[in-house]
């Protein structure tokens, strides 16, 4: 039995290495083929996957995609979900008397890990994205366990018996369907927030990845999206088959939904001209998933009869206004802090509502620019010559892909224009369209046969939706009080730096790092809140850490006085002036950031358990949700738990050493980083603290 263990878990690290790297040994060869497809004996009655590696379920057995077995149940599968970190996955399970709910290991063939107890009639079952908590659902409540005891944490009446189940990324919302009505609940308050009935059937429901839409597809053909800032219809598509499954992609720009047995639709939410469709012949499609590779490619992953299918989606574009978006908000946030020596009425006088319109409008051109040039998809190219209007004396100039341009060409001057290869376009700007394509909006045209230059200048066109959006602004006083407090907060750090020196704890080569922000967001109520955040970090020079810093295979904060001094810093500003945003019960984000080098361990380094001990933890590596476990008995032999455990240091002292952190509603995270370097200055720590409605 064990070596069968053994041999399944080398199967399923098989399937998730090759399904990274791009498909099945035979594909290796083959990197300009679309699908890859993996064979199946049973027919996938339903899947769920952990990035690329699938498990799906038929009868009363699991498989994974090598064919494997995974687990026999005693009674049917309903249900599978793979918890987002990548630790187990649940099977709901029907026999004559009930049903189940239980926890299986995901690396090992047939271990159950638990069962959810004093449960008979669990009708539908979900994982909440930060893979702390199963959702389960019955006909008289919804249940909310903890993944990993399976122990009961809260509950919420429920008022219909939900055949589909699922919670929003951020932990705002429960929804779910009978297929007759949609349900969707406040997860906070345990309140219902909407209710929808449809004249069709429901046949699935989905989040988008940011949340900010919730979408209800029905068999009558139909996808509505609502808004889940008011839950109020903001679109909807039809002509969309018996619309079986639906799901979002990575950046909310696409929407896949199963059309038919043997079609996929594929809607481009920014661009309603935008459809791409998926035809498999093999038939039997019934459910669907976005997933990425670990180069972030996006695929499409579907069952058909017979197979598994990962479709790459080369078609798919990023969705460049949500990248201008990201950009333009960190690029404000700068802008709009006050400048060294700037004095109260200079700050003033440079940022105001008029003055940050004009400057966001900028700063758009600018990225938009970047943004079309770094993806090369804005290249002006198929230039053609249209019509001239001799009473506006304007030139249409066709461009390809873009929108045409109109340029000011006097009568006389037309008759130069006869070769377009004549012409040269310079200082070229870009702009985002409302449905994510570029245009040109300014150019200097020259005709390199006359040596005359003609001015192509629309910069003062519509700008983005976004950017007319007020709710989504921070108060201007607002953003002044974070200035002040910046300054306080440096204050702060110069006084322990400089107690810090004084002691030979650090020295100059030592760099600690503060800056606040505030950003707009909305609670569950759909109700505009700020957030106020706060950034400490810290670098160290090359051939000072192991002085300063975490020592080769040093882990407890106390051991970096670099580490020390940030959390002295942290821990006097907050008992101190920042002492008003500790309310108690007041929700607060904490994000700790652990890095580690690559420097092999080769003996492993012992771990006295002095900030408990964790299997299967979640943790982010990078922007992936992945897991660590670190425990006493086995010591720390790589790279990683390292990192984790630095991080561990720094949320231990944080909870234990700050006043007021205890009575405050805390959420730890922890983002693990290995450094491809070797040496003292890739060991460090940082942290972001996010005061949740802080103003």
């Amino acid at each position: 039995m064990k070596k069968s263990f053994t041999r399944f878990a080398s199967m399923l690290w098989l399937t998730v290495a090759m399904a990274v790297c791009g498909g099945v040994a035979s594909n290796a060869q083959e990197p300009e083929k679309r699908d890859y497809v993996y064979p199946q004996s049973q027919y996938a009655q339903g899947f769920d996957n952990y990035m690329m590696a699938t498990y799906y379920f038929n009868g009363q057995k699991t498989y994974n995609l090598r064919g494997y077995q995974a687990s026999y149940s005693p009674g049917t599968v309903r249900d599978i979900k793979v918890n987002p970190s990548g630790t187990s996955y649940v099977l709901l399970t029907r026999k004559s008397d009930g049903t189940a709910v239980t926890l299986y290991d995901l690396w090992k063939a047939d271990k159950v890990m638990g069962r959810v107890k004093k449960v008979q009639n669990a009708t539908a079952i979900a994982y909440t994205d930060d893979a702390r908590n199963l959702v389960l659902a019955t006909p008289a409540e919804i249940l909310v366990c903890d993944a990993r005891s399976l122990e009961l944490k809260s509950s919420i009446a429920n008022v219909i018996t939900a055949s589909n189940l699922i919670v929003s990324p951020n932990n705002y919302y429960i929804a779910a369907t009978d297929g007759e009505r949609v349900v969707v609940w406040n997860m906070e308050s345990k309140s219902i927030r909407k209710e929808i009935k449809l004249d069709a059937r429901v046949n699935d429901i989905a989040f988008s990845n940011d949340s900010k839409y919730f979408a209800v597809l029905a068999d009558n053909g139909t996808i509505t999206l609502y808004n889940t800032h008011n839950y109020l219809e903001n679109r909807s598509y039809d002509g969309l088959g018996y619309a079986q499954s639906c799901d979002f992609n990575s950046d909310n720009k696409y929407v896949a939904v199963v059309c038919s047995d043997t079609r996929i639709v594929v809607l481009n939410l920014l661009d309603d001209s935008d459809r791409i469709f998926i035809n498999d012949n093999l038939g039997g499609i019934t459910d669907l998933r976005f997933v990425s590779d670990n180069h972030g490619n996006p695929f499409l992953i579907y069952n058909t009869a017979s197979n598994v299918t990962y479709r790459r989606m080369s078609e798919i574009k990023p969705n460049f206004t949500q990248l201008l978006a990201d950009e333009l908000d960190d690029k404000m946030t700068d802008w709009m802090k006050q400048m060294p020596g700037e004095s109260m009425d200079d700050y003033r006088l440079r940022v105001n509502d008029e003055t940050r319109v004009e400057q966001m409008k900028l700063f758009e051109v600018e990225i938009a620019t970047r943004i079309a040039d770094d993806y090369a998809l804005a290249q002006i190219g198929d230039v053609s010559l249209g019509s001239y209007n001799p009473e506006s004396s304007m030139l249409s100039v066709n461009l390809g892909g873009m929108e045409p341009i109109f340029l000011e060409v006097p009568s006389e001057d037309v008759v130069d224009f006869t070769n377009v290869d004549d012409l040269e376009f310079v200082n070229v700007k870009y702009g985002l369209t409302s449905d994510d394509k570029f245009e040109l909006i300014y150019a200097d045209v020259r005709n390199k046969n006359t040596g005359k230059t003609y001015t192509y200048n629309n910069l003062e066109r519509r700008s983005l939706e976004f950017l007319e959006l007020e709710e989504e602004f921070v108060p201007l006083e607002v953003i002044q009080q974070s200035n002040i407090q910046e300054v306080v907060l440096q204050e702060i750090k110069d006084n322990v730096v400089n107690m810090a020196k004084e002691q030979n704890t650090i020295s100059d080569h030592t760099n600690i790092n503060v800056k606040t922000n505030v950003e707009s967001s909305t609670n569950a109520d759909g109700e505009r809140i700020m957030n106020y955040i706060v950034d400490v970090s810290y670098t160290v020079e090359v051939g000072f850490s192991a002085q300063e810093d975490f020592g080769p295979g040093k882990y407890k904060v106390e051991d970096s006085g670099a580490a020390m001094s940030m959390m002295e810093i942290v821990k006097q500003a907050l008992e101190g002036e920042f002492a008003t945003y500790m309310q108690s019960g007041k929700r607060l984000l904490v994000k700790v950031h652990g890095m580690a080098d690559s420097m092999p361990i080769y003996r492993g380094i012992a771990y006295d358990g002095c900030y408990g001990e964790y299997v299967g933890e979640p943790v982010y590596k990078g922007d992936i949700l992945s897991n660590l476990t670190l425990t006493k008995a086995e010591g720390i032999t790589q790279n990683e738990q390292l990192a984790f455990v630095r991080a561990l240091g720094v949320k231990h002292f944080f909870a234990n050493s700050i006043k007021g952190v205890e009575d405050m509603n805390v959420d730890y995270s922890y983002n693990i980083e290995v450094t491809s370097g070797k040496g003292g200055e890739y060991r460090r720590i940082s942290m972001q603290l996010v005061f949740v409605d802080a103003f």
